[in-house]
């Protein structure tokens, strides 16, 4: 069971860092035309929608029931600072990635309305930053946890005081 559980959590790490990575791609690319970036955008979000999130929610719950198979793992001060960063990329990927994709593809509709507008292109631009960032950052967290999870530091454990010799 703990061969199966490591493995989806592995699965969706590696989904939801590459679907980060292809939703950076996408938004990196520009779009000339109100409709060209109105599919961008609708291809943007259906990755944020249909890749991130669900290989996020798998990544989470394959790694809380890790935990509860080896609870004793809890005591380990690595764990916890995975534990944290993994809350923080949620929150980033939930917040800033999904929700600037979901507010960038409405702005492109808006656009595509009319295209003379420069409120809704400097606002789809702020948006589109706002997304890309939070993406690189769900990005560079998700390796720092990575990280701790095969270096597997101490963190600050105390030190055994020494035996006095006999």
């Amino acid at each position: 069971m703990r061969t199966l559980l490591r493995l989806l959590h592995l699965l969706g790490g590696v989904g939801f860092a590459g679907a980060l990575a292809a939703q950076l791609a996408i938004t990196s690319v520009a779009a000339d035309t109100p409709p060209r970036l109105l599919a961008a955008r609708d291809i943007a979000l259906s990755v944020s929608s249909n890749v991130v999130l669900p290989a996020l929610g798998l990544m989470v719950l394959s790694g809380l029931l890790l935990l509860a198979l080896r609870p004793a793992l809890l005591e380990q001060r690595w764990l916890i600072g995975k534990l944290l960063i993994g809350i923080t990329v949620c929150g980033i990927a939930l917040v800033q990635v999904h929700g600037a994709a979901r507010q960038a593809r409405t702005l492109a509709v808006q656009a595509l309305t009319s295209p003379t507008d420069a409120t809704t292109a400097a606002a789809l631009a702020t948006v589109v930053r706002s997304e890309r960032l939070g993406a690189w950052s769900a990005l560079a967290l998700a390796v720092a946890a990575v990280s701790l999870g095969v270096w597997r530091p101490r963190l600050g454990r105390r030190a055994e005081p020494p035996t006095p010799p006999p």
